[in-house]
């Protein structure tokens, strides 16, 4: 029964994850029953309303997108290089795959707040930053607040304006952000330009 459950309840945010990046919000409860392949009488064994299911999935997208960038980042020590790395990530996907990203425009300057996703993986890199010294001796709250209301603007923008070259406007806000974390000039230019794959 609990299995069931579980799935029952993960067939609807995976449906509510879906309209959401299709933009589609205010999709009903039977329109999102009717994609999740499960009973509309079962939607409110599992959420008290449309609005509560619609955060969780932006809530479990973060979390699968804080997934993929740890992901990324894995074997990179230098809290610098491993924050420039994730920002750029960030910027290529909104050029490339909008609709993974489309949750954060759903939630906005939330995502810097709530303990789950985004915030926990920034904090922790930039945490490492100010304690080796890699980044200025500011509360990490504050940096976060300031890198991460830089991503959030970027993402939205490129959102919204597909003919801006993405990739250079990201390693241009990347470069700009690390030396506003401390970096310097000329190491941030290099962390923000250097190539991060063959693929990118």
């Amino acid at each position: 029964m609990a299995k069931r459950r579980q799935r029952t309840h993960d067939a609807l945010v995976e449906a509510a994850s879906a309209l959401l990046g299709e933009g589609r919000t205010h999709a009903t409860i039977e329109e999102i029953t009717t994609r999740a392949g499960v009973g509309f009488g079962s939607f409110h064994n599992h959420f008290a309303s449309r609005e509560d299911l619609f955060r969780e999935a932006v809530l479990a997208t973060l979390e699968n997108f804080g997934t993929l960038l740890t992901a990324a980042a894995a074997g990179i020590e230098d809290p610098a290089e491993r924050f420039a790395r994730s920002f750029r990530l960030c910027g290529r996907l909104a050029v490339s795959s909008p609709e993974l990203l489309a949750p954060l425009d759903t939630i906005g300057t939330e995502a810097l707040v709530v303990h789950r996703g985004l915030r926990p993986l920034g904090l922790a890199d930039l945490r490492r930053g100010v304690e080796t010294g890699r980044f200025v001796e500011v509360d990490p709250e504050l940096l976060l607040a300031s890198a991460g209301g830089a991503l959030l603007g970027l993402i939205r923008l490129l959102s919204h304006d597909r003919t801006i070259d993405g990739i250079s406007a990201t390693d241009t806000v990347t470069e700009r952000v690390l030396c506003l974390l401390g970096v310097a000039p000329q190491e941030a230019h290099i962390l923000a330009t250097t190539p991060l794959s063959q693929s990118t």
